[in-house]
């Protein structure tokens, strides 16, 4: 069911210590850029249709970051159903609170762009799969790989080629934040593959292989449906468009099969997962 999502800070008993995990648990480095946010303005100028175009983008960044938080907080159950060590379990709950706080910041850059913070959107959120096909600690591996190894690896590569772009002060603030954070979130997956694949029999690998091209097309076809936002620009608008963090979709597009193919399929091969010939016979998923 549709409704409107906003991500505004309210004024229960409970601000003082979001504020608080702010400045603690969520803070990196010394330039936190809710405070750009709350000071700052535009320091370039922009025609209308730039304004518009990346204040769209970056509302729909805002559903996406306040959707990803129920990922990273589904990620409990599984792994303390795979009885995994504790940091793991911390540390996704740290990242379902980045995840928050990505939504919040994007909201800010929206209004920032003087376009309204607020997005029409089912506000329900989807189930991770729970691979009844695999054990519990199969399963866990399955979706945290899935998230860090591929998801957020991908993302580190586009954030990164956005903040090259972004020349606005205050949305290169904000652009830095999340590029740092997508950093410990795909450490999440490489880690914990690293942790857990040489407690993996032969049996258990077969099967984490055998899903493989599934995740690949899955990503595959999600990515590809959060790009088209952009299109092809004029050169001008294009220009415009990047100063304000926003990469070009036909960029993104080419970042994301140059990290598949580059960067994460050569990666997992080194823990033996046969990962080139699964991202070539990935299977997009149904309609």
């Amino acid at each position: 069911m549709s409704a409107k999502l906003r991500v505004d800070v309210g004024d229960s008993p409970l601000r003082s210590e979001h504020e608080r995990l702010l400045r603690t648990a969520l803070r990196r480095g010394d330039k936190d850029p809710e405070s750009a946010l709350a000071d700052g303005r535009l320091e370039g100028t922009y025609t209308p249709e730039a304004l518009r175009l990346a204040s769209n983008t970056w509302r729909a960044r805002m559903v996406h970051e306040h959707h990803s938080a129920a990922v990273f907080s589904r990620l409990l159950p599984q792994l303390m159903a795979a009885g995994a060590d504790l940091e793991f379990k911390t540390c996704v709950l740290r990242m379902s609170m980045d995840e928050l706080r990505h939504a919040s910041l994007c909201a800010g850059v929206v209004g920032l762009l003087g376009g309204e913070p607020e997005a029409e959107t089912d506000l329900r959120t989807q189930p991770l799969p729970e691979h009844e096909d695999a054990t519990a600690a199969e399963a866990a591996l399955r979706n945290v790989m899935f998230v860090g190894c591929l998801s957020e690896t991908v993302s580190i590569a586009l954030l990164t080629e956005e903040r090259e772009l972004t020349t606005e002060p205050v949305i290169r603030r904000v652009v830095d934040q999340l590029a740092a954070d997508e950093v410990l979130h795909a450490k999440l997956g490489w880690s914990y593959l690293a942790h857990v694949w040489p407690s993996f029999d032969e049996a258990q690998r077969a099967r984490t292989d055998a899903y493989l091209p599934v995740a690949f097309g899955y990503l595959e076809a999600k990515m590809l449906e959060a790009m088209p936002l952009l299109g092809e620009l004029p050169d001008e608008l294009r220009a415009e468009a990047e100063a304000l963090g926003c990469l070009a979709s036909e960029d993104g597009r080419e970042l994301l099969y140059a990290t598949l193919e580059g960067v994460i399929a050569p990666r997992l091969r080194d823990y033996g997962l046969d990962a080139l010939a699964a991202w070539e016979h990935r299977r997009r998923p149904s309609a």
